[in-house]
């Protein structure tokens, strides 16, 4: 296999970086798995990261653990592990945490989830006495600021900005239902919620179901850092390292990390394919409200019913991360078409996460099954990581796997790559798109109530690779 894997070529706009997922979360987030710095080490280089984010590190639980298991032997911002091998130490660690930031927009309260990167453990303390004194409750491993009005949400962001200007605040997620942009109550500008903090914001992070074709639809957005994490919650193999951001960086080190955030030298990022994604569009799914389990509807920006009510249950229909896209783009008097890429040029590549593949093509409904792992170590081994089964040149990587597994799962690979699948139905109202190999959607004209079959139209190589 060495002669092969010397044939790897990556092409060139994506060789380039250190790659990060700067937003994770330990067990002690609500609704997670199990997931530790353990894990992360030996899963992440399988993935090709380099740098994670520790997530929940201003709960004191989780932060007791950090101090205890990681150290920043060069004093530069970047962890890794004490006492670890060669190997392990080649995973770095950033001190990382979500918060869930509150506050009034008009009748309503809009909660909306932030990332902060920190630059030592010293900072995160001076951030826990501040929080407290605002009088959260820091039970749990996302802490939620709760602010009386946007006034105050804007110095308390502040406020915890200036212990150290290194740390860095970043909105999560901005188009699913908890992040800026989210639905429930809709704003048009960050400022609307964030007040002065706003001015702070150097990168936003595009989320599961969303990806540059999607973002750039939102002017505001268009001067901003683009960013991609995985938001893992948990340490199964399609959950870490799901997304991903390469920075041009001269040193692993946090300064130059922090710098590259808000100065946009992002080489690329790997994203979800947003129909995957759990709100990509609009709808209700079953066995929720009052749904039979097989009762849901799902609809396309151009096929929402005018009154934007279920059909099914006759409840306000929760909006997708596109209809919220085409919604902000008109808001911000904007004439954008979904399809099309505005603004400054950003690199990347969608992917579906390789265990997910394997599954599809043996025909099993568990990603993570024991034979699953084994036969994604195999692949890992000879390509190297994850991330260079989307940007080794094809006709290399069809050579190795054909070599190396059954040809029905190589070919399912392959299809992947050439962008020959899609999700159907696709992710709405929390769930998951189901990946479909071997068909293709443009996710026009989708109408579906029931159960009714997706309308589909074929995608080129070019809208996959954009």
């Amino acid at each position: 296999m060495t002669a092969l894997k010397d044939q790897i070529e990556l092409s060139e706009e994506f060789q380039k970086g250190i790659v990060c997922d700067l937003h994770s979360h330990s067990s002690y987030a609500g609704g997670t798995g199990s997931l530790d710095l353990q894990t992360a080490v030996q899963n992440m280089p399988k993935k090709g990261v380099r740098i994670v984010g520790t997530g929940d590190c201003l709960y004191p639980p989780w932060l007791k653990i950090l101090k205890e298991q990681l150290h920043d032997p060069n004093e530069i911002g970047i962890y890794e592990l004490k006492n670890a091998s060669e190997e392990e130490a080649k995973t770095k660690f950033v001190l990382q945490t979500e918060i869930a930031v509150t506050a009034p927009i008009d009748v309503y309260r809009k909660n909306v989830h932030c990332i902060f990167l920190w630059p030592d453990f010293d900072s995160i303390e001076e951030a826990i006495k501040l929080i407290e004194k605002f009088g959260v409750k820091n039970s749990m491993g996302r802490p939620f600021l709760t602010n009386a009005s946007i006034e105050e949400t804007g110095e308390r962001i502040n406020a915890i900005l200036d212990i150290n200007p290194l740390i860095e605040f970043i909105p999560a997620h901005i188009l699913v239902p908890l992040g800026i942009y989210g639905p429930k109550p809709p704003i048009v500008y960050m400022s609307d919620f964030f007040g002065e903090a706003a001015e702070r914001i150097h990168a936003f992070e595009t989320g599961l179901s969303a990806d540059p074709s999607v973002t750039t639809l939102i002017p505001e957005l268009d001067d901003l850092t683009l960013i991609s994490n995985s938001d893992a919650h948990s340490a199964a193999l399609n959950r870490l390292g799901r997304e991903l951001t390469s920075f041009d960086m001269n040193k692993i080190a946090y300064k130059e990390l922090i710098d590259a955030i808000r100065n946009n030298r992002v080489c690329y990022t790997a994203e979800f394919h947003p129909s995957e994604g759990r709100y990509f569009l609009t709808g209700h799914r079953g066995g929720i409200r009052n749904h039979k389990q097989d009762e849901y509807c799902i609809y396309s920006p151009d096929m929402i019913p005018q009154n934007k009510t279920c059909p099914i249950c006759g409840l306000t229909l929760v909006p997708g991360v596109l209809q919220r896209a085409i919604e902000l783009s008109a808001a911000q008097g904007s004439d954008r078409e979904y399809g099309k890429i505005y603004g400054k040029k950003r690199n990347f590549y969608r992917m579906v996460p390789l265990v997910e593949i394997l599954a599809h093509g043996i025909g099993i409904k568990n990603p993570n099954s024991k034979r699953i792992r084994q036969l994604y170590d195999v692949i890992v081994r000879a390509i190297g990581n994850e991330c260079k089964l989307w940007t080794t040149k094809l006709s290399a990587l069809e050579e190795i796997l054909h070599q190396l597994i059954d040809e029905k799962i190589a070919e399912a690979i392959v299809e992947v790559r050439k962008g020959n699948f899609c999700f159907t139905p696709p992710g709405f109202d929390g769930s998951y798109g189901e990946l479909t190999i071997g068909e293709t959607s443009d996710y026009k004209g989708i109408n579906i109530v029931k159960g009714k079959q997706i309308a589909k139209k074929q995608m080129t190589l070019d809208d996959f690779s954009r």
